[in-house]
């Protein structure tokens, strides 16, 4: 042993000789950060965000989504629960009323007031052109309007309408059928989906877009008195459903993805078209259209009953609340 010491000692003397000064010093950098500097731990424990929903059921395919994704950031990141409960817009305005409030949001356009939220810095990714940006919450999916023919011709002119404010954008009078006899119907594109699939004996002979307007957008943002370190995990998240591989899973739910960067495939082949007409997509600021929409929907109404005066109101508002 005695006889190895002395080579061994002669080779580490030249290793320093020899070794540049920087990778000594950089050696000895990394060594400290490592042993010594401590990082910035993550947040550790339960993160509760509200999805909620206007005119639909508790539990449905987007809530699913969330709760899906959450399970799949929970691994990523040991120690953080997202816990994911959908609800309706009047229970979600009652538990507020009770003072039952989550830490973050995730929202149709118009369902949350901007004073409610923080401001929010967007992750660092290009959105899809005609996507509203705003300070107070980011966008994460969004879907389209359809018309529904059932006549190979597009004959008949019984139509039903899912909502008063897109019947009369397209100038429709107020003479609705029911939804089982109507030739025509107008419907967003998940809800349509929905139908196609699980109604026994629907038929469709064409499905086209409305045109490329919509505010069924989906926005997420945090409660303005969440803390800090919750505000960061919850951050995280936002930046997880904004990765391209959730993003592209969302097409197989009727929604689809506010990235620039990736091209939505519609899940079924009769929705090519709207799915087309909807990569150029045209939206609205959400909380100027929450605070105008009961107004809004009341001259909806009103102009399909022949109303000129509503209809001037309806169409100038209108104008000024698209982008």
């Amino acid at each position: 042993m005695k006889i190895l010491r002395i080579p061994i000692c002669i080779g580490l003397v030249l290793f320093l000789m020899f070794t540049p000064s920087y990778l000594v010093s950089r050696s000895r950098e990394t060594f400290i950060d490592a042993r010594f500097v401590r990082k910035e731990a993550e947040y550790r424990g339960s993160v509760l965000l509200y999805h909620i929903v206007r005119q639909r059921p508790y539990s449905g395919s987007l809530t699913q989504w969330l709760k899906d994704r959450a399970k799949e950031y929970e691994k990523k990141h040991r120690g953080i629960f997202i816990e994911i409960e959908g609800m309706d817009e009047a229970s979600f305005y009652e538990r507020i009323e009770n003072g039952r409030k989550p830490d973050a949001y995730s929202f149709f356009t118009g369902s949350v007031y901007r004073d409610r939220l923080q401001v929010l810095a967007y992750p660092d990714i290009e959105m899809r052109s005609g996507i509203f940006m705003t300070d107070r919450a980011v966008p994460y999916c969004y879907t389209g309007f359809c018309r529904l023919l059932k006549n190979p011709d597009g004959s008949g002119n019984k139509a039903f309408w899912a909502d008063d404010i897109l019947a009369a954008r397209m100038n429709a009078a107020k003479d609705d059928a029911p939804e089982e006899i109507a030739d025509i119907l107008y419907l967003d594109l998940r809800r349509a989906g929905d139908l196609i699939r699980y109604r026994d004996g629907f038929a469709v002979s064409a499905i086209e877009p409305v045109d490329s307007f919509t505010d069924a957008v989906c926005w997420i943002g945090v409660d303005r008195d969440t803390d800090a370190e919750k505000t960061n995990a919850i951050r995280g998240f936002i930046a997880y459903l904004l990765e391209a591989d959730p993003q592209k899973t969302l097409n197989a739910l009727g929604l689809m993805s506010v990235r620039s960067d990736i091209r939505n495939v519609p899940p079924d082949a009769s929705l090519k078209k709207v799915f087309k007409t909807y990569e150029s997509v045209q939206t609205v600021d959400p909380f100027l259209w929450q605070s105008e929409y009961d107004s809004l929907r009341a001259d909806a109404a009103a102009a399909r009953t022949g109303d000129t005066d509503a209809r001037i109101r309806f169409t100038k508002r209108l104008q000024e609340l698209y982008r």
